[in-house]
């Protein structure tokens, strides 16, 4: 069942949706890094019961058998801002039975307070508007002594793209992502007590400059990877190739990702931290 409720979203949202949307056949086969840092982030769940289960952002639903596999939980909410991506996810994962699909805005959500034990989220979070409240928006409807576990990118993250446009035009033309000390403030500051928190350089390598910007993309995240090129010049698209593939070294041409993985949990009561 995919359910799409009927919520207004920022100009932002619709975009980030569209791009995502028009992403979703093609998402998978470009997924290496995603893919990597979700193996990475399923190392870190708890040991815990767990009925219902959120996975925030799901995508084309890599994480769903997984969580099913290891909680076994009556439902496990798939719930992503993309429909088509939701779509895929329905087609490759249908046989889960116990999986609901819930179109939806994370800053958002249409659950009810204490409804989730755990909420699961990979590379998500940093496409949100208000960190802060969307951790309180977690902690809402998490149980008490339930758990978010999650990975999100950091300052420093596609630096190589960043450097390729600064030295074309002086500027960045990427996301301003947070660093790691303040994506752990927005999580204590919405009062969930942090159990663990790390950050690893991923870097990634590629052929070309050219396929390196395609696996953003090809996954949606050509919105803050490098700017919609709408509007730019075919010469100064080539220039900034150009510029790119002078980082190119024996490996390829790298694009590197600094990515945070943080276990958070809910307090029990207003006594515990």
């Amino acid at each position: 069942m995919l359910i799409t409720p009927d919520h207004t979203l920022s100009r932002y949202k619709q975009t980030l949706a569209q791009r995502f949307d028009r992403a979703s056949l093609s998402y998978d086969a470009y997924a290496d890094f995603q893919r990597i840092v979700l193996r990475r982030l399923l190392q870190t769940l708890p040991s815990t019961e767990a009925e219902v289960v959120l996975d925030l952002g799901a995508g084309t639903g890599q994480a769903l058998d997984a969580l099913v596999t290891r909680y076994q939980p009556p439902l496990c909410v798939a719930l992503d801002l993309s429909s088509q991506m939701l779509s895929v996810a329905r087609a490759q994962h249908g046989w889960l039975g116990q999986v609901q699909y819930v179109c939806a805005d994370a800053e958002q959500l249409p659950m009810a307070d204490d409804a989730c034990h755990l909420v699961f989220s990979s590379l998500a979070v940093q496409w949100c508007l208000n960190p802060r409240a969307l951790f309180e928006e977690l902690y809402r409807i998490t149980q008490p002594g339930g758990y978010v576990v999650f990975s999100t990118l950091l300052q420093g993250s596609m630096e190589e793209v960043s450097t390729a446009w600064r030295a074309l035009d002086g500027q960045e033309h990427v996301h301003r992502y947070d660093s790691m000390e303040a994506v752990r403030g927005y999580v204590e500051a919405a009062h969930w007590s942090v159990l663990s928190a790390e950050s690893v350089c991923t870097t990634m390598w590629f052929e070309s400059a050219k396929g390196a910007i395609d696996s953003l993309k090809k996954i949606g995240a050509s919105l803050i990877a490098s700017q919609n090129r709408d509007g730019m010049s075919p010469s100064k698209w080539k220039a900034f190739l150009s510029e790119y593939e002078k980082q190119r070294c024996t490996q390829g041409v790298p694009l590197s990702y600094q990515v945070s993985y943080i276990v958070a949990r809910k307090p029990m009561n207003n006594q515990e931290k």
